[in-house]
């Protein structure tokens, strides 16, 4: 597969389990050596759409996704000859595309020409359309199969596209226009328009994608829905709201939030967060879950939901093809005809190291944002299971560590958050040898023990409880095996010889995030992670400048991802390093403020600020990506110095702090245990401190406002302490 095109500069719709990525130009390349179209199900249903004003190519104005399932392309047209050889001066022609992904299987599409000039003109306007039916995973390289057979069939007022998959399932594509073209042939639609000065005509088109085992019916007739303003409709749906006084910040707020309302899906009946566009827009365990956690303070159920779609595909039986143990979260889900096939264990692959233990950090904070135990008690039987993979199949060499290593040929090499094949290296570049147990995995099982120990607790399983506990202060302990002491800082993993690798990396900033270890050891991780061979200006590098295997376009080796960074950010604050938190927090804004429609994507480059004065895009990254856009919103949560104590309903205040530019944020409808909280935070004079000046409580919460230093993972009750 070759990635020809830059996804850092192109528009992206969705809808439900639908999404289009097309030039800001609204043409998506006829040549299909390039991850644009039009998709259903994981299958490309268009592979090519080129608009053509009287047979050139129009010139980009500008583009917007309006919302997240529909964008505007305003063009123009350059010097072109009219039939008849008369010139068109240039920009005499306004070209505006209107396009709405209406639902999975429709797309509607508005073509206006407007004429300008002060003469009239005939010309033709022409789509030339293309569709291939060729599944993602085979895209992207990951595995073959046999072209489809494609026919084109002229149909009354367009073209049809169809091809039955080795699945046997039918798949079509049929665009219609209105008026009806007045030739439909070889890919090709063709209007003729007669514009009078000052005067506009409509092309109505409308993409319909069938999936069925039999022949498709005839298109489906136009329709349009109202739209409103896109924040509007994001935050208007009765979760938490927030208002803030600088524009630049709520508009990346509001980005944010689009963002991850576009990029919800539905697998039987729950939604959950698609992992990113155009690659993995599905159900990934880790991606998933992470988002989950960073957006569970305005919206509870997706963490909810996200929980009950994971437990319904946990691991069953041990299946080494697809790395499925007992227990074990799901990796990722791919569906369509290479899943129908099997033709690859990763349609429904289980290898990841991280996932499971994330699983009960989300069931935890879930619990303790809705002060709810029904889901504990609905899913008990997946947390135990959960639980059960972590202590029995999680370590593979009997070391007391979670560990991976393939065991199949077709599977990940390495199976953490840095799962491509160099992402986990030594001090000398050379990647580390399976089994690996990474640092930040071990970090998630002493969260997920500890945390989960309260609501076992609250459930009245004390013994289990103070077992969790012992658990995960014994792993803790363990942690020491990755301290590197003559560097100052943990290792990113162990490999198979036994030896840590001795590369400055990002892993150990999650151990923070975790509140798996001890203040000293804290700080020298602050240390290492905030100094400039770590910290770009614009967020944290995933490796460091200097090691040998550093490439700031790396996909692991030195680049930025928002996620990783707002995870380090978090960490920071936990344990009281609140400049340290502000300095991230405010760069990850400044990043965004840079990029493309405001929107964080999943990665960047690692290149210093001081080198460019913009982050430097990384031209394959999924935007928009779940986790990255989870990050802002995650951060403003960490930054009001918001904690959940719903089982003891409470929500806990510490710190609040706010970017040095935003002088007050107010917080609407916030959703725990029950109790609907409203809060304003303010800003001092003299612009030293924020400050909570008024809440609000609908329900039986009580707010605390707390002070003092670090802010750690709630305690369990007393008889469950540490030591």
């Amino acid at each position: 597969m070759t990635a020809s095109a830059n996804l850092a500069n192109t528009i992206v719709l969705k809808a439900g389990n639908a999404f289009l990525v097309s030039l800001p130009d609204s043409d998506v390349p006829l040549d299909d050596e390039h991850p644009l179209g039009l998709y259903r199900d994981d299958c490309r249903f268009l592979s090519g759409h080129e608009l053509r004003i009287a047979g050139v190519s129009p010139r980009l104005l500008v583009a917007s996704s309006v919302t997240g399932a529909a964008a505007v392309h305003e063009l123009t047209n350059p010097e072109l000859e009219l039939p008849g050889g008369r010139p068109l001066a240039l920009q005499t022609l306004q070209l505006r595309v209107d396009r709405t992904l209406q639902d999975e299987r429709t797309m509607l599409e508005r073509v206006h020409v407007h004429l300008y000039g002060r003469e009239p003109v005939e010309l033709e306007l022409e789509v030339a359309v293309a569709a291939d039916f060729k599944p993602m995973l085979v895209i992207r390289g990951l595995t073959g199969m046999p072209e489809a057979q494609v026919r084109t069939n002229v149909v009354d007022g367009g073209l049809r596209f169809a091809a039955r998959g080795a699945d046997g399932v039918m798949r079509a594509t049929t665009v219609t226009g209105d008026p009806a073209p007045t030739a439909a042939d070889g890919g090709r639609l063709r209007f003729p328009l007669r514009l009078e000065p000052g005067e506009g005509e409509d092309v109505l088109l409308t993409f319909d994608l069938h999936q069925d085992e039999r022949e498709p019916g005839p298109p489906s007739p136009a329709r349009r829905r109202s739209s409103s303003h896109a924040a509007e409709a994001v935050w208007a749906d009765g979760h938490t709201r927030i208002r803030a006084d600088d524009e630049l910040f709520t508009r990346l707020l509001d980005r944010s939030m689009l963002d991850l309302h576009t990029l919800r899906s539905q697998l039987d009946g729950q939604t959950y967060h698609a992992a990113g566009i155009p690659w993995f827009a599905t159900l990934f365990g880790r991606d998933s879950l992470i988002t989950a956690l960073e957006t569970v303070a305005f919206d509870p159920s997706i963490a909810e939901q996200t929980l009950r779609v994971l437990a319904q595909r946990l691991g069953r039986r041990l299946d080494p093809v697809r790395e499925e143990e007992p227990g074990k979260v799901l990796h990722e889900l791919r569906v369509g005809e290479i899943a129908a096939l099997e033709l690859t264990p990763l349609v429904r692959y289980y290898g990841t190291v991280d996932a499971t233990p994330l699983f009960v950090c989300l069931m935890a904070e879930h619990a303790e944002w809705t002060g709810s135990l029904d889901l504990f008690h609905e899913l008990r039987p997946a947390v135990d299971a959960t639980l059960a993979w972590i202590d029995r199949y999680g370590d593979h060499d009997g070391d007391g560590l979670l560990d991976y290593r393939a065991s199949t040929p077709d599977g990940l090499r390495n199976q953490g958050w840095k799962d491509s094949d160099d992402g986990v290296v030594d001090e000398r570049g050379v990647p580390l040898e399976p089994p690996i147990a990474l640092v930040e995995p071990q970090a998630y099982v002493v969260r997920a023990k500890r945390s989960i120990a309260r609501v076992f607790q609250r459930a009245g399983a004390n013994d289990r409880a103070q077992l969790l506990v012992r658990e995960a202060d014994e792993l803790e302990r363990r942690l020491e095996r990755f301290w590197l002491d003559d560097r100052g800082f943990y290792s990113m993993g162990i490999g198979a010889d036994g030896q840590p690798s001795r590369a400055l990396a990002s892993n150990q900033g999650h151990l923070l995030w975790a509140d798996a270890i001890s203040p000293e050891r804290a700080a020298a991780v602050r240390n290492a992670l905030m100094d400039d061979a770590m910290f770009s200006g614009w967020g944290i590098r995933t490796l460091a400048r200097g090691e040998a295997a550093f490439n700031p376009v790396g996909y692991h080796l030195g680049t930025v991802w928002p996620h990783d960074t707002a995870i380090v950010a978090a960490g920071l604050r936990s344990y009281g390093y609140d400049d340290d938190f502000r300095a991230l927090y405010e760069a990850l804004i400044d990043a965004a403020s840079h990029a493309d429609q405001l929107r964080l994507p999943e990665l960047f480059a690692g290149f210093s600020r001081t080198q460019f004065e913009t982050p430097v895009p990384y031209p394959v990254a999924c935007h928009p990506q779940a986790w990255a856009a989870g990050a802002i919103p995650y951060l403003l949560t960490c930054g009001l110095g918001l904690r959940a104590d719903g089982l003891e309903r409470s929500l806990r205040v510490r710190r609040p702090s706010l970017p040095r530019w935003v002088n007050r944020v107010e917080v609407e409808g916030l959703q725990i245990a029950g109790a609907r909280v409203d809060l304003l935070f303010e800003r001092s004079v003299d612009g030293e401190n924020v400050a909570l000046t008024d809440a609000s409580v609908d329900g039986d919460v009580e707010v605390v406002l707390e002070v003092g230093g670090a802010s750690r993972l709630p305690a369990p009750r007393a008889d469950l302490t540490r030591p």
